[in-house]
């Protein structure tokens, strides 16, 4: 549960996690050292696999239990997005794209021209499984420096 956007220029993603009726904080979006954006939704401990697979390379992980599921985005230096499940990776080639139980929020908020710390800033106020502030990355324009690590908004829609 949780919601991670791209809207052709930032990578956002909430901060939520839960083990039973429990909320915490992590990030769930990184930047690796070859420049690419990626994140991770679904079973955090698959996440948590898959993002360090992104990172490093290494054996793809697997999840055959029904249970447990996992979706993540990877962003490379040109913009270009794949989506990755359990077993598959394509590209996206629309503007926009959001994973996660706050998705179709997200996705409506940028189809009228939000950016994706926005959607996800509203997905967290409809969906009970994002929340806890939004985290952001971005690729450096010409001229500027790339965001360091992720930068936390902690305001949400009222």
């Amino acid at each position: 549960m949780t919601t991670i956007a791209w809207d052709g220029t930032t990578l956002a993603a909430d901060r939520r996690i839960s083990s039973g009726t429990v909320t915490y904080s992590t990030t769930k979006i990184r930047r690796t050292a070859d420049g690419r954006l990626i994140g991770a939704t679904g079973d955090y401990g698959v996440c948590s696999a898959m993002l360090d697979w992104l990172e490093g390379g290494g054996a793809r992980p697997t999840c055959q239990d029904s249970e447990r599921w996992i979706s993540a985005l990877e962003i490379m230096p040109d913009g270009t997005c794949w989506m990755h499940n359990r077993d598959s990776r394509w590209r996206v080639e629309d503007g926009f794209v959001a994973i996660g139980s706050g998705r179709d929020y997200a996705m409506a908020v940028m189809s009228l021209d939000h950016p994706a710390s926005v959607a996800v800033e509203v997905a967290a106020r409809f969906d009970p499984g994002t929340g806890n502030g939004v985290d952001t990355l971005r690729f450096a324009e010409a001229g500027s420096e790339a965001d360091g690590e992720a930068e936390s908004l902690v305001k949400l829609v009222a």
